[in-house]
């Protein structure tokens, strides 16, 4: 059976070559993702030469004036040999002061061209939005019902989420009572940890690592099929002061997603996630708010600045 893409879920993965740290990089077909498969080094590539020990000591013949005799011809030690491997270098997440020059002039021009009066996109987004903000508050998540909470995850208002046959499998093996108690627990997990604070509290895992784990399917909480695209959707209606309802840092062939719109208007390359410093929920909420701060102020909602970067990103 084809390996499955942590992205999309497509059995598209393709393996692209060995990385450095000896982990082997893998490609979706489907969407373009690529990630890293294996948790530890297991290759001698991985291992960082050490330093070479200085030689032990020998007796060495001296010649009159007490120097050590030279070596014969052709046996003399390249440097390179001996000289410690270099440290990985490590991609940091860019910020607003990584904007070219010309990236922040072009983003003023088409922020001025950018017609203040004009037809919303999605006339029901901001209903649609209200209805889950509550749903999902902690007063109201206990009493969802199963046709509200899977019809969320399928519905193509405000935001799509992408390919949900895995969570439609999942959900239609648990039944209606288990996968709407499972998805609620995704839901109260992601938005308020164990402490069930709606502001995060210092004894839950930071918003980022909770994303993470949900999306890697490490915590307990998880639910099969509900990944980084249904993940982000959530947080779109239940935070709407930040979360722009775009869902994917990577989109593949659609070329829309926040790694192409972060490249196109802001003119700054994203890292590529990894498990351990640039992680899905990290690059996903980090690639959300370096996308908000840098447009600026001006748009009615983050519906409405949503749109100006999907825009913008079109003009090329």
């Amino acid at each position: 059976m084809a390996l499955a893409c942590p992205s999309c879920e497509a059995a598209a993965a393709e393996y692209v070559g060995m990385a450095d740290d000896g982990r082997n990089e893998m490609k979706c077909g489907s969407c373009d993702h690529h990630w890293m498969l294996g948790a530890k080094p297991v290759s001698p590539r991985a291992v960082v030469p050490k330093p070479a020990k200085a030689a032990t000591s020998r007796a060495t013949r001296t010649t009159g004036s007490g120097s050590a005799a030279s070596r014969p011809a052709g046996t003399t030690r390249s440097a390179a040999a001996t000289a410690p491997a270099p440290a990985p270098v490590v991609v940091r997440f860019p910020t607003l002061d990584d904007m070219p020059g010309a990236s922040l002039q072009r983003l003023a021009s088409l922020k001025a061209a950018w017609p203040r009066q004009r037809q919303r996109p999605d006339p029901y987004a901001a209903d649609f939005r209200r209805l889950h903000e509550l749903m999902f508050s902690s007063a109201g998540l206990p009493h969802t019902e199963p046709g509200q909470l899977k019809d969320f995850v399928t519905s193509d208002v405000l935001a799509l989420s992408g390919n949900t046959t895995s969570f439609s499998r999942e959900w239609n093996r648990l039944g209606d009572r288990d996968a709407t108690e499972r998805f609620r627990s995704v839901v109260e997990y992601l938005l308020r940890g164990e402490s069930g604070d709606d502001e995060d509290s210092p004894a839950d895992p930071a918003l980022e690592d909770r994303f993470t784990a949900l999306a890697e399917q490490r915590s307990p909480y998880a639910m099969a099929g509900v990944r980084e695209p249904i993940l982000t959707h959530v947080l779109t209606v239940a935070r709407p002061e930040r979360f722009l309802p775009l869902l994917r840092v990577d989109s593949g062939s659609g070329g829309e997603g926040k790694r192409d719109i972060a490249r196109s208007v802001l003119g700054v390359e994203l890292p590529d996630v990894d498990r351990s410093r640039h992680t899905v929920g990290k690059l996903a909420c980090g690639s959300n708010d370096l996308l908000l701060d840098a447009i600026g102020a001006g748009f009615a909602d983050v519906d409405d600045a949503a749109a100006f970067l999907l825009w913008a990103h079109a003009q090329g």
